[in-house]
């Protein structure tokens, strides 16, 4: 019992940290003019080396760096927080939290897809109300703005139900590792993907300063890498440090020793809740002037509502209880 406290007391400091940390990247992004590439290399770079100051230093180096899941992991991670980051140009950090409930939605039916984990009736209802809640907090945007925020807030959500998936498929050698252990293992992950990332796309960059506008008007993608200098340009490589250290690798620590202490479906119960807490912090932020003032109305915060309770039902059905729950319903509606 008392681990299960101590599990929920840190389960929540990781979601308050998480809220801090979006919070702070948006800043980085409308009040600093930072690069969302160059920002989401340095957040991982800074990140990935902190953990790896705390962590164990009996991790194996060259096996992490050798191993492509390395790569795959580290890549899925980086674009995930770059798409998540091009969406807070449009929509506030609480918005976008919201919205990007839809990946408890994407990883339900990616595992009855891979992993004939067939959902449940009451699964399908909360999937509907998600939706619902997420057309009503988008229905008052510029179509413009709205169609941006929600694909990027897709594109991120996929993104992560993809490294999730795929840690969960390549786990043999990970089950055993302390918290320690498991702090140096992710930061040697991103610390390897966000350096190579970083010197690969500065060189295309590079190349690309060379290619005729006629060839870039046909590959439009290429003109979204940044400039190399970018990498190194102060404001990118100072927020990176800041979020990267004081609140990304410390919100790592967190979440590594709340699931330690319980188990991955009893957090992500608390981590449905996470735009609540970034709500109130971004409201901070905007009563600081740090941020543009964030005024929730009434359909939002109904929006709000069916979103968490709705992803909170959902994570509840993961669970022993849930399930036994559900199998309950199942057999009084048969």
């Amino acid at each position: 019992m008392v681990n299960m406290y101590k599990g929920a007391f840190f389960s929540l400091l990781t979601v308050f940290l998480w809220a801090v940390s979006n919070i702070f990247l948006r800043y980085s992004l409308l009040e600093h003019g930072c690069n969302q590439f160059a920002i989401a290399c340095s957040n991982i770079l800074f990140s990935g080396l902190a953990l790896i100051a705390i962590g164990s230093r009996n991790t194996n180096i060259k096996e992490i760096v050798t191993n492509y899941q390395t790569w795959v992991f580290g890549a899925l991670q980086i674009f995930r927080n770059l798409f998540m980051l091009m969406a807070f140009v449009y929509i506030s950090s609480t918005q976008a939290n919201l919205l990007a409930n839809v990946e408890i939605i994407f990883s339900v039916l990616l595992a009855w897809i891979l992993f004939k984990r067939k959902p449940g009736s009451i699964d399908f209802v909360a999937m509907i109300f998600i939706l619902f809640g997420c057309f009503i907090l988008v229905a008052d945007l510029p179509m413009d703005t709205a169609v941006k925020a929600v694909v990027f807030v897709v594109i991120s959500a996929l993104l992560n139900n993809a490294r999730t998936i795929f840690a969960e498929v390549h786990h043999d050698n990970k089950a055993n590792l302390s918290v320690r252990e498991r702090l140096s293992m992710t930061g040697w992950i991103l610390f390897v993907s966000a350096i190579t990332m970083m010197i690969v796309s500065a060189l295309l960059s590079v190349v690309v300063g060379f290619l005729p506008e006629s060839f870039l008007d046909t590959f439009k993608f290429l003109r979204f890498l940044p400039d190399a200098k970018e990498y190194i340009a102060p404001n990118n490589l100072i927020c990176g440090f800041v979020n990267g250290v004081l609140i990304y690798a410390a919100s790592m620590y967190c979440y590594l020793y709340a699931v330690s202490l319980s188990n991955s479906e009893y957090f992500m119960m608390f981590r449905s809740t996470q735009a609540l807490f970034t709500y109130f912090v971004e409201v901070f932020a905007g009563a600081l002037a740090l941020l543009p003032k964030l005024a929730f109305t009434s359909t939002d915060w109904f929006a709000a509502v069916t979103i968490m309770l709705s992803s909170a039902c959902m994570v509840l059905m993961r669970t022993k209880r849930g399930q036994n729950l559900q199998k309950a319903l199942n057999d009084i509606f048969k």
